[in-house]
């Protein structure tokens, strides 16, 4: 009877086997496996380690890994941001030679000269700009058309498509950024002759209290109402009255995609701007967001939306033109 063996089904695998004790529950397959974990189990509940392995045992490919030299990362300088004179002929150069005729879009052509000459891209786009639209000489009279055309604009606070310097720039022949060039000097040179070349938010405040008085009173022409204002506060002249009210009558077209506030507070909103006018001191914020804070559900840009349209409104039915 001691050779005898019986024939077990191992309660792991499920293989069959034969073993002397029939009692035996796992083949020896799964059982030297059992064996292994359960020492690893204990030795790391004793606190043993196992040993670390020998440099000499790893495998081949991972010390041949190892030993490979790290490559450090190289780092470009960044892209040149002074215009020099040969920088600038090397753009004009380049954008003569291959891309002139070019029909692909300009910050692509930009941007592939950009990355040749390793200069930034605002400096390559300015020397294109005057490659393309080289400066023409502005005589007197024409920087006076200009100058009228521009100021037109701003007291009829008339935004023609595209801009008004672009408009100018169409009209006059005159590149773009020398028609900017005209417009900022003159005004910086209206701003000057001021009392308060720069006047402050209070100052402003009462610029917008005396413009209302004045609209509710119909005592003048309304394109004489920013020479009667500046008159009559002291502070400020004309020009800066007329780019206030430019301000405040500002583009329509920018509130299209806002959405219109419902009726009831639209009355809100128009009861708070005139709390706004009769108060001796604008709010610590500005006026959409107090507004806005004051009467629920509308945001800032709707409190602006309803004000715009007021002012445009009330513009329009003034008598006086």
């Amino acid at each position: 009877m001691s050779g005898m063996k019986f024939r077990l089904q191992c309660a792991n695998c499920g293989a069959t086997f034969f073993a002397p004790d029939r009692k035996e529950r796992y083949c020896p397959k799964c059982l030297k496996k059992r064996a292994v974990k359960t020492g690893a189990v204990e030795a790391k509940r004793e606190g043993a380690r196992p040993p670390a392995r020998r440099f000499d045992d790893r495998p081949q490919h991972a010390a041949k890994k190892e030993l490979r030299p790290k490559k450090e990362a190289v780092k470009r300088e960044p892209k040149a941001a002074e215009l020099t004179p040969e920088l600038r002929e090397q753009v004009a150069q380049i954008y003569r030679e291959q891309f002139a005729e070019s029909e692909a879009p300009l910050r692509e052509i930009i941007g592939q000269i950009s990355d040749k000459l390793w200069l930034q891209r605002k400096l390559v786009a300015q020397v294109i700009g005057r490659t393309r639209h080289p400066n023409v000489e502005i005589t007197p009279e024409l920087k006076e058309r200009m100058i009228e055309m521009y100021k037109g604009y701003v007291e009829r606070s008339e935004r023609p498509e595209g801009g008004r310097r672009r408009t100018i720039a169409k009209a006059t022949g005159v590149p773009l950024r020398q028609v900017m060039n005209v417009v900022y000097e003159w005004s910086l040179s209206q701003y000057m002759q001021s009392p308060t070349p720069e006047p402050s938010r209070e100052q402003l405040f009462e610029v917008e209290k005396a413009y209302w008085d004045e609209m509710d009173s119909e005592r003048y022409r309304y394109s004489e109402l920013p020479a009667k204002l500046a008159e009559r506060l002291g502070f400020i002249n004309a020009y800066q009255i007329f780019r206030w009210l430019d301000m405040l009558h500002d583009d329509r077209s920018r509130f299209d995609k806002v959405a219109d506030a419902p009726p009831e507070a639209e009355r809100q909103i128009l009861e708070a701007y005139r709390q706004y006018l009769a108060a001796p001191h604008p709010p610590e914020q500005g006026l959409h967001s107090t507004i806005a804070n004051q009467v629920s559900g509308v945001t800032a840009r709707q409190v602006h939306k309803v004000l715009q349209r007021y002012r445009y409104q009330r513009r329009d039915e003034y008598p006086l033109k």
